[in-house]
């Protein structure tokens, strides 16, 4: 009988591993990089860093007029969860929302960053939302971030939401008026968002 080259191969011999010493190795390694003053090497910063957070490389930030809308949800960001949001709001016919996003478009972490070769590390199916819904076929088994980005704005435009972001804007609070029964939603572009109901 003629054994296929897979089939005669021997199992492979893997070396005795004595785990004890495996084990205190890892604690020596470990031990190397505790540090005694624990939590205390960590000091609370007292400067304002708005020149860095409220800077964005990708797009200028547009002038427009603070708005007091009086509207029933507001979604916290506009990544990939924020548009699955306002997705499912918009089948369950809740069409009364704004998208806060401190971005100057959507896309989340794949409008952030676009350093060269990034890629997502799970299968594309599997991770970019929508795709039955807006018609797009990913080009890769794990996307470009490039793509990703892309693929939030397609979603943003096949659902109509560009109307409703408003983009380079910070929640700076965001409170529950008791009196009024109200979440009081402040911006850094001087909005004021009386909502209905609780944020997304």
């Amino acid at each position: 009988m003629h054994l296929s080259p897979l089939q005669a191969c021997e199992p492979t011999k893997t070396p005795e591993v004595d785990q004890n010493a495996l084990y205190q190795r890892y604690l020596a390694e470990r031990d190397k990089r505790l540090r005694a003053d624990g939590q205390k090497q960590y000091v609370e910063s007292s400067a304002d860093f708005a020149d860095i957070y409220d800077v964005d490389p990708h797009t200028p930030v547009a002038p427009r007029p603070p708005l007091d809308d009086d509207i029933e949800v507001v979604i916290l960001g506009g990544g990939f969860a924020g548009l699955i949001a306002a997705h499912r709001l918009l089948r369950a016919g809740i069409s009364d929302f704004r998208i806060v996003e401190m971005a100057g478009d959507f896309g989340g972490v794949w409008y952030w960053n676009r350093y060269p070769g990034i890629q997502i590390d799970s299968d594309a199916y599997c991770y970019l939302p929508l795709l039955e819904e807006t018609g797009f076929i990913p080009k890769e088994k794990f996307s470009r971030g490039d793509e990703c980005y892309e693929h939030a704005q397609r979603i943003a435009h096949h659902l109509g939401l560009y109307d409703k972001a408003l983009f380079h804007t910070m929640v700076l609070s965001l409170n529950w008026d008791e009196e009024i029964h109200r979440w009081q939603i402040v911006t850094n572009r001087g909005d004021d968002l009386p909502d209905r109901h609780q944020p997304w």
